[in-house]
């Protein structure tokens, strides 16, 4: 009799450790990707190459507005190390943009970019920019074509999906790589 009530125990534990064994023993790091809710969070650098000392500018936006959940966006390097995460405000229309200087943090190598929706069943995006203290900048400060992301930042602007602080951010980068020249 012992025996059997030992046994049901036993099974009953095990049953009951496999149950919430997910959630009890799946802490650490950002959750998996998922589209809870329909949420979801889309994340691109102006650049895929940067050299130290450049800025990388994050800009992207999240489908669904929700004042109750927060964008942080995380840097790690090749080998996991967390360099630097932020959170970072999505507007009512759900545009964000954050800029990340590339200092005494940063080395050669591939950075991992973690965007994170929401705390609980938050929707995961990864993307990638490297860094070759070598190389020089992807675009040549003498070239007169505007990139891509500056004329979709001076949009959203005009159109008040991004704030002014955002849209000036954009034409700082233009001063700092030449292309506009402030004078007196």
């Amino acid at each position: 009799m012992k025996l059997n009530t030992f046994f049901i125990i036993t099974m009953v534990s095990i049953f009951a450790v496999s149950a919430i064994g997910q959630s009890a023993f799946g802490y650490g790091g950002p959750p998996e990707n998922n589209s809870a809710n329909n949420y979801t969070v889309e994340i691109t650098s102006n650049q895929e190459s940067y050299a130290l000392g450049e800025s990388v500018i994050f800009t992207g936006s999240v489908n669904k507005y929700d004042e109750d959940r927060s964008l942080r966006i995380s840097v790690f390097d090749s080998s996991k190390n967390l360099i630097i995460t932020k959170k970072t405000p999505v507007d009512t229309y759900g545009k964000f943009s954050y800029t990340v200087e590339l200092n005494e943090k940063f080395s050669d190598g591939k950075y991992i970019v973690k965007s994170q929706y929401g705390n609980s069943k938050s929707t995961v995006d990864i993307s990638s920019f490297m860094i070759n203290a070598g190389n020089t900048p992807t675009m040549a400060s003498n070239t007169s074509e505007i990139p891509v992301w500056i004329k979709n930042n001076a949009g959203w602007w005009a159109d008040g999906s991004i704030d002014d602080n955002s849209f000036v951010q954009g034409i700082q980068f233009l001063v700092q790589e030449g292309f506009m020249k402030i004078t007196n």
